[in-house]
């Protein structure tokens, strides 16, 4: 039958080779002294040979013991060595977050703050929109994700983002205002068509993009309007506010989710907060 030596066996022997006895060993290790005699005891059943001893003072090796402690102080390194480099993998564990493409001017705020907070993890970052983040995060690419208007099965909320109308773009005779939106099933495009329902606004789609920065160099350019977080002109000055009334109420504030995978561990949870607490930090949010 196949016998297994523990290693806190050989830790024991060698500590009481290196320190000169039994209580000292004890010290050592932060054990008691009887504790360390039975470690001894222990490992000289499973090699059935003597290891020490023990009517010679201060503490001899047997000729066993000594091929013992030569070849126990090589697994003890070992272990050392090994238990290091997992301690490395660890630290260089990777981060997968996923960002609607709506928070984009938070993520340089974000990566300095993580990169102080969590220098040891690895960022990875996708950008793209909520739903097609959802996916992602539920066939678990993802561990995390910041998403605007849209849940998934395991999400916390975040608070709610305050929405303006932008642009300054004469009316189409006959055909109402030219108003971009991004296109998919973005949560903000269904919130606009909602409101200038409820508005009774007369408009018309310009090009559909799945790029924002399309969608906002049309409004900069003077071709269309758009909704967009409250305070954009922070990070773009050049986007022009929309004239009150021109488009009626500005859409209602949309809810903004931190979600993550369906086995994301606690340590990455914590990170997922850290990371949507600095990309959201400049963000027109209200609380839940």
């Amino acid at each position: 039958m196949q016998r297994d030596i523990e290693v806190k066996l050989l830790r024991a022997l060698v500590a009481v080779v290196d320190e000169g006895g039994f209580s000292r060993a004890a010290q050592a290790l932060h054990v008691t002294q009887p504790t360390v005699s039975q470690q001894i005891q222990r490992l000289e059943s499973v090699v059935q040979a003597p290891l020490l001893e023990r009517t010679i003072r201060p503490v001899k090796l047997t000729s066993a013991g000594r091929e013992v402690v030569a070849h126990a102080r090589r697994v003890l390194l070992l272990n050392s060595e090994v238990l290091g480099i997992l301690s490395a993998l660890r630290g260089e564990e990777s981060f997968r977050l996923g960002c609607s493409m709506h928070f984009v001017d938070g993520l340089q705020s974000m990566l300095a703050e993580f990169a102080i907070e969590r220098p040891a993890m690895r960022l990875e970052i996708v950008t793209g929109l909520s739903t097609t983040l959802a996916d992602r995060l539920e066939r678990e690419e993802l561990d995390a994700a910041i998403l605007l208007g849209t849940t998934t099965a395991r999400c916390e909320m975040l608070g709610r983002l305050r929405l303006a109308w932008f642009g300054n773009a004469p009316a189409v005779t006959g055909a109402g205002y030219p108003v971009a939106m991004v296109g998919g099933h973005s949560a903000l495009t269904l919130r606009m068509l909602e409101t200038l329902a409820r508005n009774r606004i007369r408009w018309q789609a310009a090009p559909f993009s799945t790029d924002p920065l399309m969608v906002r160099a049309s409004v900069q350019a003077g071709l269309a309007y758009t909704a967009l977080p409250a305070n954009a002109q922070l990070h773009h000055p050049a986007l022009p506010a929309t004239a009150e009334g021109v488009l009626g109420v500005a859409p209602d504030p949309l809810p903004v989710y931190l979600a993550f995978s369906p086995s994301v561990c606690e340590p990455m949870v914590d990170a997922a907060r850290t990371a949507a607490r600095a990309a959201l930090g400049e963000m027109p949010i209200a609380a839940p």
